[in-house]
């Protein structure tokens, strides 16, 4: 059963991790990654120096940002689509700074829907880019530059119709949006999510990849919402950012195994997991799984996908109930997913020292979920070790 949903389901992720638009936007993001971490990390110092003129650049930076992230989109889909790089990339910022500008709207705000028209005209762009070269009684280079002005007029037209079109629909759109935000952030969206990314985990796809292709737009709004909500010391708005899933879910990676590879460093009597244990140790204390997942393995493993899906699952309704009776612990600030979880979980709560307390406790869930599974796994291995046996898996 397992197997044919993989052969059905792997297809459809490829097309969707392929798709121009959405493949442009997650390098933009990725590309643009460092600089607000950077920015994070000194707000987040920030935090214990309180200098307002840094929190007012933190301020001026989330508003900005999204123009940034559009450019940088624009320069990867013209990448995609051979086009030209200048063009598209000035043509997206005039496009967000128009939308700006005449819904008197702030960036961060507006950003997704401004994504969502950006990915239309776009599209636009890139079919009228394709339109014969009108033939004219002018020399060719004449006819050629004339032909490019032509194009770009009817770029515009086409840019002020949409724009036109988004003012219009924009209260429509902004509840759209807000109730998408709504679903990403509650626990059950949350779950969903969690549920999604370890079932691709277990079939040895990359999980990860695929959710943030399509939520870390979400999660980035969110993020600088909160950002920005902190700045202003008024409670942030959302719990289900992209370094809630980093610092209080996937505690050592994915499937939060930091807590197993604990117990196969200091209690495992199978060579096979003390080794593995000691090896991925050091990598895991930095957010770094692929050996566990596939050394242990997890992959295919039917005892131990159990506890693979069960531990980022209690540890997302421990972790958002307490969060929520606290909003100023809301997740508000990125930072480096190579940090150890405790280093991570307390910037990203904006340097709060009570939520030490809740990450411990996080990790000491992550610990006794995996105990029975890995006593049991420990126990089966260590016996087929004796009898010369190959690594089980029972995956049968």
């Amino acid at each position: 059963m397992l197997e044919k949903a993989i052969t059905v389901m792997q297809p459809w992720v490829e097309k969707i991790n392929e798709l121009s638009h959405l493949k442009a936007l997650k390098k933009a993001i990725v590309d643009l990654l460092p600089i607000f971490i950077a920015g994070c990390l000194i707000l987040w110092i920030n935090r214990y120096i309180k200098w307002n003129d840094i929190d007012q650049i933190g301020l001026l930076f989330c508003q900005v940002y999204p123009l940034f992230l559009v450019a940088a989109y624009g320069y990867h889909y013209a990448q995609e689509k051979q086009s030209s790089v200048i063009e598209i990339m000035v043509n997206d910022i005039i496009f967000m700074l128009l939308f700006r500008y005449l819904g008197n709207m702030s960036m961060q705000e507006s950003c997704l829907i401004v994504l969502f028209f950006t990915f239309i005209f776009n599209s636009v762009f890139h079919i009228n880019s394709k339109i014969p070269v009108i033939k004219s009684f002018f020399p060719q280079g004449a006819a050629d530059y004339l032909h490019k002005i032509m194009l770009l007029c009817l770029n515009f037209v086409i840019m002020g119709v949409l724009i036109y079109i988004g003012l219009a629909f924009y209260p429509m759109l902004s509840l759209i949006v807000g109730g998408i935000l709504g679903a990403v952030n509650s626990i059950y969206g949350i779950l969903i999510v969690i549920l999604i990314t370890v079932f691709f985990w277990s079939t040895g796809m990359h999980g990860i990849a695929f959710i943030s292709t399509l939520l870390r737009p979400f999660w980035l709004q969110m993020l600088m919402l909160n950002m920005s909500q902190l700045l202003m010391n008024q409670s942030p708005l959302y719990i289900g950012t992209e370094p809630f899933y980093q610092w209080f879910v996937w505690i050592g990676g994915s499937g939060t195994t930091l807590g197993l590879v604990m117990l196969m460093r200091c209690f495992s009597k199978s060579h096979h997991l003390r080794a593995l244990g000691k090896g991925a140790f050091k990598s895991g204390w930095v957010n770094i799984n692929e050996e566990v997942i596939f050394g242990t393995p997890i992959v295919m493993n039917k005892l131990m996908m159990i506890p693979f899906f069960l531990t980022p699952c209690i540890c997302v309704i421990v972790s958002y109930i307490w969060i929520a009776q606290q909003p100023f612990l809301y997740p508000s600030f990125l930072s480096p997913w190579v940090f150890p979880f405790l280093l991570g979980g307390l910037i990203s709560s904006g340097g709060v020292f009570q939520i030490l307390i809740l990450l411990i406790c996080l990790f000491i869930i992550s610990i006794l979920v995996y105990l029975p599974f890995f006593l049991c796994y420990d126990k089966q291995l260590k016996k087929s070790e004796e009898t010369g046996g190959a690594i089980c898996t029972i995956s049968e």
